[in-house]
């Protein structure tokens, strides 16, 4: 580096334009930092509307399998193990949110568990009675 170089260098860093522009980056950063924490808490807000859209979609498969049961509609044992795991996934947001409405779905829930816990037991015996 030559001396008019340093000479410079060494004006600038002593200058008010040193510390405008020390100033500016400090304040990019800051406004940067903000932003970042502003995305973060708008992600996490859709993680929380994507569970309750979930929750409450579980809920209608829920109400909706219990009424095809009351009505007399036959399922196969895999629909019914998917009903079974929108009633364990909804109770479980249900227990981590006590502030969401659950009383829509306990008569459903258990009514469907009863009527999957009779089919697997007839299947059982049906097979076993075939062997």
């Amino acid at each position: 580096m030559t001396e008019s170089t340093l000479t410079l260098i060494v004006a600038i860093i002593g200058s008010n334009a040193f510390f405008g522009f020390l100033t500016f980056i400090i304040q990019f950063l800051v406004t940067r930092s903000d932003m970042k924490q502003n995305i973060v808490k708008r992600i996490d807000s859709l993680d929380d509307k994507t569970d309750k859209n979930k929750a409450e979609l579980c809920r209608t498969h829920i109400l909706r399998f219990a009424d095809d049961l009351r009505n007399g509609i036959h399922h196969s044992e895999e629909y019914f193990r998917q009903q079974i795991i929108d009633c364990d996934t909804y109770d479980h947001y249900c227990e981590n949110h006590p502030d969401f409405s659950n009383g829509l779905t306990i008569v459903a829930s258990r009514f469907i568990r009863s009527e999957f816990e009779k089919l697997y037991t007839q299947e059982r015996k049906k097979e076993n009675e075939t062997t």
